[in-house]
């Protein structure tokens, strides 16, 4: 079995977590602003990405904006919360 240091499985969380609220923001409009791109550039790609295979089901059924939205925020806490598990297990 590999042993891995044990600050690498919180540096990857850390991470994917910068990784998913950069995502997120280029999902809004006012993400877009902080970011400091204009607002005409929302795109939702990453964050689908990001979210899989929770968000799955909203690239085969897309039904609109605000609803994908929100199963994006949550795609992403589950994957979240999920890294979350396996670095306090590989701890």
């Amino acid at each position: 079995m590999i042993r891995l240091p044990a600050w690498l499985p919180w540096t990857l969380l850390a991470l994917y977590a910068l990784a998913g609220a950069v995502a997120l923001m280029r999902a809004t409009t006012a993400g877009l602003r902080v970011l400091g791109m204009s607002g005409s550039m929302v795109n939702f790609v990453p964050g689908t990405i990001l979210g899989l295979p929770w968000s799955l089901p909203l690239m085969l059924f897309p039904d609109g904006p605000v609803t994908l939205l929100a199963g994006l925020g949550i795609s992403y806490a589950l994957n979240l919360g999920l890294g979350l598990m396996l670095a306090r297990s590989a701890s």
